[in-house]
């Protein structure tokens, strides 16, 4: 059973995460069957713009933490950064259409799009702390760029944005329907004219994320180092038991 919902509308696919009964956690299998998707589209001379969204009650809460390996640099290194690299270096324009809860590295694919649009209602969690980690998937790096030092504290400590609070900040859009909006958007950017547009995104590539690259590469081996302590090991079971963690800083 496929994990991605696709949708063809000439130069415009929409991409729907669809696991919503884990609230679009990202496990292995959705990870590869992204990072296919994205380079199928980023491929495609005939397509233009992809909306990304989430089925259900969340865009995507982030890692699974069921499918993530003993070594936190491999699986940052091997999916997450390929399917960042796909939307933020591409060729191709891609929207976010963002419903309801989004969490951890859900947080960083929605803000690596370029067109970020957001319901009244959603939520963004970081919550990465509680299992004795640090934010990654880029998230430090494109959330200060975009929104400055503004969340500085939900970076560090951990906590909850909402759609207004990142709208006040330039980050997001927030609409009634983020999805009728982006297809709208996806339509007059396909039907313009495209190259200026693409142009342009590298432009703020140069501008914003030049330093992505060594961003990430010194990223990953943090949570490498972090997902080797015992603090990460009494977040992760203290998740599964459903309980508060007992962590000792070690």
């Amino acid at each position: 059973m496929s994990l991605i919902q696709l949708e063809d509308r000439g130069s415009v696919v929409l991409v729907k995460l669809s696991r919503p009964e884990k609230l679009n956690a990202l496990n292995l299998e959705l990870r590869q069957e992204l990072l296919k998707t994205l380079r199928d589209f980023n491929s495609d001379q005939s397509k233009r713009v992809a909306i990304l969204s989430g089925e259900g009650r969340a865009f995507s809460v982030g890692a699974d933490l069921g499918s993530i390996s003993s070594d936190l640099t491999e699986d940052l290194r091997a999916s997450f950064y390929p399917i960042l690299r796909e939307i933020r270096f591409a060729q191709k324009i891609y929207i976010a259409a963002i419903n309801g809860v989004t969490a951890g590295a859900g947080i960083s694919l929605s803000l690596a799009c370029d067109v970020r649009l957001a319901s009244p209602s959603s939520k963004f969690v970081t919550a990465f702390h509680s299992i004795g980690l640090a934010p990654d998937t880029g998230l430090t790096l494109i959330l200060t760029r975009l929104g400055g030092t503004r969340f500085l504290d939900r970076l560090l400590l951990g906590g909850e944005m909402s759609a207004q609070d990142l709208e006040r900040e330039g980050v997001v859009k927030v609409v009634d329907d983020p999805l009728s909006e982006a297809v709208k958007i996806a339509e007059q950017i396909s039907s313009g004219p495209f190259k200026s547009y693409v142009a342009s995104k590298k432009l703020i590539n140069r501008a914003l994320f030049p330093d992505l690259e060594e961003f990430l590469d010194y990223e990953s081996a943090l949570q490498g180092y972090l997902g080797s302590t015992a603090d990460f090991n009494e977040g992760v079971k203290a998740f599964i038991e459903k309980r508060k963690p007992s962590f000792r800083g070690e």
